[in-house]
């Protein structure tokens, strides 16, 4: 096998349906059970890969501030670096933010660019791809309070109790590993206008972006965002609609909405050969 036919790997938190995936030859990590998942299901998939004669691999992953997985991900190329070179690359991000990183690099695979000269690129374009989520009964501020003891138990329960009281929901930027809230509001529709302000606040900075919906069964509010979209100006080309898999949904709840973006240069940007 050629030293630039490297391996793709990705778990669900990119969000992308197993349709692209298998077009685009990338390997996803098989998990059964999201509540106890360890590094055994990485290191059976890199070991798998090193069988079938890959000699290296770039695994692709959402930030450590959305899902946990990343982690497994370093702990299984660690063990596995006996039979296969794993640089694991955290796309800072999550869901469809992820799922950019992951197209790149199957296009640069594909255009026989190097391993090194892809980590390269991907870790550059990490440093610009956001997600804008907003999930339901805040429950990515709850998921950080988690790891909080006592404190954040009272928090999350006073949190929760807002919400059924008002109905109070969030506004979230994922993006360099962070999650930060941006908006609260009772209003989806006032949520929807702060997202898209928070996106012509970017395409403003760093031209034209390029956007892809996250979607998890609220026809109304992904409406609300893309008119919000429209209606602000933001110059930005959609490049589609996920679903949002069970680890994504796990972490935003049903009925969430995000819309991942990134600069339309820094996604466009050729590598190296």
């Amino acid at each position: 096998m050629a030293e630039k036919d490297f391996a793709i790997v990705c778990d669900a938190s990119c969000d992308l349906p197993l349709s692209f995936l298998e077009k685009a030859q990338v390997v996803p990590v098989r998990l059964t059970d999201l509540e106890s998942v360890s590094s055994e299901a990485f290191e059976r998939t890199y070991r798998g890969l090193a069988e079938r004669g890959h000699v290296s691999a770039v695994s692709i992953h959402s930030a450590a501030s959305f899902s946990p997985l990343i982690g497994c991900a370093r702990e299984a190329a660690a063990a596995c670096a006996d039979v296969i070179d794993v640089r694991v690359v955290d796309s800072g991000s999550a869901s469809a933010a992820t799922g950019m990183l992951i197209d790149r690099a199957a296009r640069h695979r594909y255009y026989g660019a190097s391993l090194e000269d892809s980590v390269d690129a991907l870790q550059a374009l990490a440093a610009h791809v956001r997600l804008l989520v907003i999930p339901v009964s805040s429950t990515l501020q709850a998921a950080r309070r988690r790891r909080r003891g006592r404190a954040g138990l009272i928090g999350r329960a006073a949190a929760t109790i807002r919400t059924r009281v008002t109905g109070e929901r969030g506004l979230y930027l994922v993006s360099g590993g962070e999650v930060t809230q941006l908006a609260r509001n009772i209003d989806i529709a006032a949520l929807s206008d702060r997202l898209a302000h928070a996106a012509a606040a970017v395409s403003a900075n760093d031209g034209p972006l390029l956007h892809a919906f996250v979607e998890d069964g609220n026809a109304r509010a992904l409406r609300m965002v893309e008119r919000a979209l429209e209606e602000g100006g933001v110059e930005s080309t959609c490049l589609g609609t996920v679903r949002a898999l069970p680890v994504t949904e796990e972490v935003v709840g049903a009925g969430s909405v995000a819309v991942a973006i990134v600069p339309e240069s820094a996604y466009r940007r050729d590598i190296a050969d």
